[in-house]
């Protein structure tokens, strides 16, 4: 658990923000860094433990290796060293199914793969290399970056399997760095390295500091060249650069980054609005937070410390993407403040075709939060668009209510 210092100075760091600008929102990394930067490696390739590992303790950074037991037993004391200089081990699976589209893979290829027996795979690979390094991989990366089983309408994604077993999984020649905000986890963006030189490299650190991303930069072979190797030259330009106070790049394996990430967002979720699509919960309750919520509108703030929005003209609106469990009717609860002054203005709630109109009672205060049901509407299974808005004008120095969550309860 996050000592109490280290969650203030999480929140301390963070920004107070128009939440429709989402991109604006910056994540706090360790000690005012600007970015993370992640080096990893597939195969569990000889020249990784013969030339690159050497090179990366040189300069005191630690990378993430991808391994395949089979290979790893080939060369067992040298990776045993590599864990103990902390470098992290990955699962990269026992047999690197693709697509039967590459020829080389049609024996093992994922169109004949099941779930069951792509998780009874991955247990084994965690299995043995636990057997032979001493670690439990919690890092996982798709072989060809391929997130799926089956063929045609028998597909499926692999995705849900490796959220369940690991703690991230790492794609393949992906276009962009990972925002540490929104991106999913099991589906971390893996940049190529290979066969490039630093100065192509840099690009993609420098967008990824400016925007406060993480790189993911992902590689196989290890030495001066070569297809599918990471070269050494560019690894020392890129160790020199990363190690650098005044670039501001936090350097870490993806199980490390991952946990902190992980940590953080739960640090921070009630203080950030990031409009997301609203699932039911387990008790079949459709939670539509301030949090989840898209702010529209001239002036609409979500306000931070109060877990709310706050409406400052009567053109501002509140959309929520919801995806409905079944069709009928929805007891509304709303969760609001208002001053006895603003209060008696009319409201509208619609979905689809349906509305639901009403008067914003008083609160007390707009300090003081009430929760009350305010009726019912119909929604339809399925995608849905809810929008909570004024239902007249008032003038621009007014207010109509704060908003801090709306609840649809399925009727009997």
């Amino acid at each position: 658990m996050k000592s109490n210092y280290i969650l203030i100075q999480i929140l301390l760091l963070l920004p107070i923000v128009n939440p429709p600008l989402v991109q604006a929102q910056s994540f706090p990394w360790p000690e005012g860094k600007k970015m993370a930067l992640s080096l990893s490696f597939d195969d569990s390739r000889a020249s990784n433990t013969r030339l690159g590992i050497p090179l990366l303790d040189e300069y005191g950074i630690k990378a993430t290796f991808f391994v395949h037991p089979a290979s790893v037993e080939k060369d067992l004391e040298s990776w045993k060293k590599a864990v103990v200089q902390g470098h992290e081990m990955g699962n990269h699976s026992i047999l690197h199914p693709c697509s039967g589209n590459f020829v080389w893979a049609r024996a093992r290829a994922l169109e004949n793969y099941t779930l069951d027996r792509m998780r009874a795979e991955l247990v084994q690979a965690n299995a043995e290399i636990e057997k032979l390094l001493g670690v439990v991989p919690n890092v996982y990366a798709y072989p060809c970056g391929q997130k799926f089983v089956g063929k045609g309408i028998h597909t499926e994604s692999l995705v849900p399997l490796i959220s369940e077993v690991f703690l991230a999984g790492r794609g393949w020649m992906d276009e962009a760095p990972s925002d540490p905000i929104y991106a999913d986890l099991a589906q971390l963006t893996g940049m190529e390295m290979d066969q490039k030189e630093f100065e192509e490299i840099l690009p993609l650190i420098e967008s990824a500091s400016k925007n406060g991303q993480w790189l993911v930069l992902a590689g196989h072979d290890t030495d001066h060249s070569g297809n599918q190797t990471t070269y050494l030259s560019m690894l020392k330009k890129l160790a020199e650069y990363a190690n650098d106070p005044a670039n501001g790049i936090w350097i870490a394996p993806i199980g490390t980054i991952a946990k902190y990430v992980n940590e953080t967002r739960s640090v921070i979720a009630d203080t950030m609005n990031i409009p997301q699509l609203v699932r039911p919960s387990k008790d079949g309750q459709l939670r539509l937070t301030a949090e989840n919520g898209k702010g529209i509108g001239p002036a609409i703030k979500y306000m931070p410390e109060w877990k709310a929005f706050g409406w400052f003209t009567s053109n501002d609106s509140v959309l929520w993407e919801v995806d409905v469990p079944m069709d009928g009717k929805y007891e509304v609860w709303l969760d609001w403040s208002v001053s006895d002054k603003e209060a008696g203005k009319e409201f509208v709630l619609s979905a689809g075709k349906e509305k639901l109109l009403g008067k914003v009672e008083k609160s007390g205060s707009w300090e003081t939060f009430k929760r009350k049901s305010i009726g019912t509407i119909k929604l339809n299974k399925g995608y849905e668009k809810v929008i909570f808005k004024s239902n007249e004008a008032f003038e621009e120095d007014g207010a109509i209510l704060d908003l801090r969550k709306i609840t649809l309860i399925k009727k009997n």
